[in-house]
């Protein structure tokens, strides 16, 4: 059988009505269906026992893109230009980490979900980077957010972690779209790759076997291989 892959998924609100769906970009559901997975979607349920049922079933777990996270769950303020997510959203997303955490399930966590991992183990965000003044020598300012899409860099990956392993290489171009990014990171989670302007990209757990997050969207890349090699990666850990 094919390993069975959550999806963590957005909770939006209908424009002209009070009503709310679910919904996730269909191409995170192709990248796990190409390479290998069976995607199972995880619905805004609203119990801890309705989400401990689902995590059960699953064999790894996709913390998808989406939102911002409430800054009271890191001890902060919230900024003006924070955009919350739904609280069912919320609820289940955190749920999900703990319990995949607690399972040692394979979590390959995606831009909010690298957020999402990061304040569940007790780490901090920069709320709004255009805010930021970055280090970098010399100066190279990114736009981390692109108008009306995507905006793509390069990062800079660390040699010998797990990360360059499945890249296969100490550099890769990326999209981009967020404005807000790690800041401290959480209980055992490494930085390993980090965009020119000195803003972590991606951080793993070496203790675990297999929890890698990545601040881009290689959901929207997968024609290029090193992209395409994180969803291989985080099935074949789910299938063993």
């Amino acid at each position: 059988m094919r390993p069975r892959i959550g999806l963590t998924c957005g909770y939006r609100k209908y424009e002209k009505s009070d009503g709310h769906y679910t919904a996730i970009d269909r191409m995170y559901i192709d990248a796990v269906r190409m390479s290998g997975g069976r995607p199972v979607l995880i619905p805004p349920v609203t119990t801890p026992d309705e989400v401990e049922e689902i995590v059960a079933d699953l064999d790894g777990l996709i913390v998808s893109g989406g939102p911002d996270i409430r800054a009271d769950r890191y001890g902060q303020p919230p900024h003006p230009m924070t955009q919350v997510m739904n609280e069912r959203r919320d609820f289940v997303d955190f749920e999900c980490l703990r319990l995949a955490d607690e399972r040692d399930l394979p979590i390959l966590a995606i831009c909010l979900g690298i957020q999402e991992l990061n304040v569940h183990r007790g780490g901090t965000l920069h709320q709004h980077v255009p805010d930021l003044t970055l280090t970098s020598s010399p100066p190279s300012p990114i736009p981390h957010r692109g108008d009306g899409g995507f905006s793509y860099h390069d990062v800079r990956i660390e040699p010998g972690t797990r990360l360059s392993a499945i890249v296969g290489g100490s550099s890769l171009e990326v999209n981009s779209s967020h404005h807000q990014a790690i800041c401290r990171p959480g209980r055992d989670l490494r930085p390993t790759a980090w965009s020119p302007d000195g803003l972590i990209e991606a951080v793993e757990d070496p203790s675990r076997r297999f929890v890698l997050g990545v601040q881009w969207h290689p959901e929207e890349l997968t024609d290029r291989p090193p992209h395409k090699a994180l969803f291989d990666a985080l099935v074949h850990a789910a299938a063993r």
